[in-house]
């Protein structure tokens, strides 16, 4: 299993590098992990089985596909979830998806706040919410040179949260004993 997720964070620490770099997450690397997940889920005995790993992949790809849907995150996104899924099982992914989420808004908020368009956010807040309850609602789109109308790379938050989240089972495997007393 530790080599399992080894390889795991290995391959998402590099699709996080690409996606860093470039804006687009390879779809060998999402590939690559679905092998993995689907591989040692079925043939390992200490798998997780054919049915978790594939509802893991599901609920990866359903959990993410919304946010694609109305334009917040890109394709390989999604994906790269989806292959995560494969490899965690359905449980573990839940908790990846909401981390993963987490660590997005936190940079999207300190995007903002580095390039100086905290109040100009914080004024189109207002405004949607003054709109929302007197019932005209009056949504302003973001400047094109707004921090807001920027796409930024999320597969280093989805990798952030893949640590995370992997990190009490590689604690518990003892192989990482004297970093986990910390």
């Amino acid at each position: 299993m530790i080599i399992i997720y080894l390889t795991l964070i290995a391959f998402v620490l590099i699709a996080a590098i690409y996606d860093a770099a470039t804006q687009k997450i390879p779809n060998w690397t999402s590939l690559v992990i679905v092998v993995l997940g689907l591989g040692w889920n079925i043939f390992s005995a200490e798998g997780l089985g054919v049915r978790d790993s594939g509802f893991g992949l599901l609920a990866g790809l359903l959990l993410m596909l919304p946010s694609y849907v109305f334009g917040g995150m890109g394709a390989g996104d999604v994906k790269l979830m989806a292959a995560i899924g494969s490899v965690v099982g359905i449980n573990q992914v839940l908790d990846l998806v909401f981390y993963s989420y987490m660590v997005m808004f936190v940079m999207a908020i300190l995007f903002i706040v580095v390039k100086g368009d905290l109040i100009k956010l914080l004024c189109r807040c207002r405004t949607l919410i003054y709109g929302v309850f007197s019932g005209v609602l009056a949504y302003q789109k973001p400047d094109p040179s707004d921090a807001a109308s920027s796409r930024l790379p999320l597969a280093p938050a989805i990798a952030l949260a893949t640590c995370y989240v992997l990190y009490p089972a590689l604690c518990n495997s003892g192989f990482m004993a004297d970093l986990c007393l910390y």
